[in-house]
């Protein structure tokens, strides 16, 4: 077996997405493919090439196993140009039924008001965040994520990073920063109004010193 961590190229943006849909539970929600790829690219894909200053990923025998990207506040995002034309999951999304949509608008909308509330008060003691961070199921307990975990500090220890942001929540392997280092601060909690039911999910914001 040969794992690699490496710099991470266009290439990898298919199953980074696979990663992420998998991460966040998207077939609890969603049974049509192509509107779990839509919600997955504008969700996470494009605000995280927008955001990060830093990404790897984890291949092993070439396949893409784990993922993380962070940002540094004033180095420049050279993952923005990973980004591709986008209008076809915009369509997608538009093209939602009623019931589609809404639980499309209530699972973004309440993240980012959830998200709003945890940082507020605290934007400027930051110097960067953890932007998104998974390995893939068959990955965990390899230490996989250590080691990408490990690239990023290196990073931030590079660039003279104090603290660094990471949000969470109960739906993504939280368990990590506890055992790693990182400082809970805060926490909030959602309801989501879904198609089966409610759905409870609560938010974290942690900070890792360094």
């Amino acid at each position: 077996m040969n794992l690699v961590i490496r710099d991470i190229r266009k290439e990898d943006i298919e199953p980074i997405k696979a990663i992420i849909a998998d991460t966040w539970n998207a077939k609890d929600f969603i049974e049509d493919d192509g509107i779990i790829n839509a919600a997955v690219t504008m969700m996470f894909i494009s605000p995280i090439l927008n955001k990060s200053t830093f990404g790897r990923v984890a291949t092993l025998d070439g396949e893409v196993i784990g993922v993380i990207f962070g940002s540094r506040v004033g180095e420049i995002t050279s993952y923005r140009l990973l980004q591709e034309d986008y209008t076809s999951e915009l369509l997608q999304l538009l093209n939602l039924n009623d019931i589609e949509r809404k639980v499309f608008v209530e699972l973004t909308s309440m993240t980012n008001e959830a998200y709003s509330k945890l940082i507020r008060g605290k934007e400027d003691e930051f110097q960067g965040c953890l932007e998104f961070f998974a390995v893939s199921e068959g990955a965990r307990g390899k230490k996989v994520g250590k080691q990408l975990f490990n690239e990023l500090i290196s990073y931030l220890k590079n660039t003279k990073t104090n603290k660094i942001y990471v949000y969470t929540d109960t739906m993504s392997n939280y368990g990590f920063y506890d055992h790693n280092g990182f400082v809970r601060l805060d926490e909030e909690v959602t309801v989501f109004n879904l198609p089966n039911g409610k759905l409870e999910n609560t938010n974290f914001i942690y900070e890792y010193k360094l």
